[in-house]
């Protein structure tokens, strides 16, 4: 078994991402899926307030539960380049958009990709703005003299295996790949800003979908990071960091329907829960998948 056949039999990016539900005036909805291809890591915490009182003579003090703030998650992940060649690439892959909040409404977000509604989509996917950074390079390239491309041609990181998976893929597989990582970049710089015509629509929810531990759990993202990993050198053509350090500050938001949590039912899943749900089946608090693990979900 090759290591690309192991990577992709893993299902890894496909079961855990972040979920970024775009806001929408006409009822069409637009998501974007930010696969995790390396392991996150994810801290939480949450706080309860307290109204305390301290009687006179009384050596202890009294407590008045006054209700909790959101839980809060610190998320960080790295997005590497040449891992990527080894997954199918593509914006439309991660790309959604659809109407209506039913059960095979859902199921789109499964099984097709943003090209088969109607509208107009977003960016234009004909335009790669990492070929546009690429051909500049190589029209610089045929500016130089010969003997710079003779010493160009043979450092061009022949020596480093982790970035062979991608200078073998063809020019447009190639493009695709690095394409596809500033697409995610763009997306991530989206989750504090609002729609800019339409300022009443806010950032996107982001959702967090990891495991059996964060099941889309619905959070806002007070703010985020990028930075490079410099050991990891960059792509010579794009100048593309090969290595991109992400971490992200997250806070849960319950809304709902503001009715009562059922779990798994889309206008429900959302709505704010206690101990009961934890302590009653199926044992959870969060949200769950809108399209169901059981019978009856939506």
């Amino acid at each position: 078994m090759t290591y690309q056949t192991f990577f992709n039999n893993r299902y890894f990016s496909e079961r855990n991402k972040l979920i970024f539900e775009y806001p929408s005036e006409t009822g069409e909805n637009t998501v974007v899926f930010l696969p995790f291809y390396e392991n996150p890591t994810i801290t939480e915490t949450q706080a309860a307030n307290y109204a305390e009182y301290n009687p006179v003579g009384r050596a202890g003090t009294l407590y008045a539960y006054t209700g909790s703030s959101s839980r809060k998650f610190k998320l960080s992940f790295n997005l590497t380049l040449p891992h990527l060649a080894y997954h199918p690439m593509g914006i439309t892959r991660f790309l959604r958009v659809y109407q209506g909040n039913n059960k095979e409404s859902q199921k789109l977000l499964f099984t097709k990709d943003a090209q088969f509604n109607s509208s107009p989509l977003p960016g234009d996917p004909e335009r790669s703005l990492s070929l546009a950074v690429e051909k500049a390079y190589k029209e610089l390239q045929r500016d130089a003299d010969s003997a710079f491309q003779a010493l160009l041609r043979q450092f061009n990181f022949e020596n480093f295996n982790t970035a062979q998976s991608l200078n073998s893929l063809p020019a447009t597989e190639r493009n695709n790949v690095i394409d596809t990582l500033l697409f995610f970049v763009a997306v991530l710089r989206t989750s504090v800003v609002n729609k800019a015509v339409n300022p009443i629509l806010g950032p996107p929810l982001v959702r967090i979908d990891f495991g059996t531990l964060y099941q889309h759990v619905p959070c806002i993202c007070k703010n985020f990071n990028i930075s490079f990993e410099e050991n990891g050198g960059y792509d010579v053509a794009t100048t593309t960091p090969r290595i991109l350090k992400i971490s992200l500050n997250l806070e849960e938001i319950r809304l709902g329907d503001f009715s009562t949590y059922n779990p798994a039912v889309y206008s429900q899943r959302d709505n704010l829960t206690g101990w009961e749900s934890a302590i009653g089946s199926p044992h959870t608090t969060d949200p769950l998948p809108a399209n169901g693990y059981w019978k009856g979900s939506v």
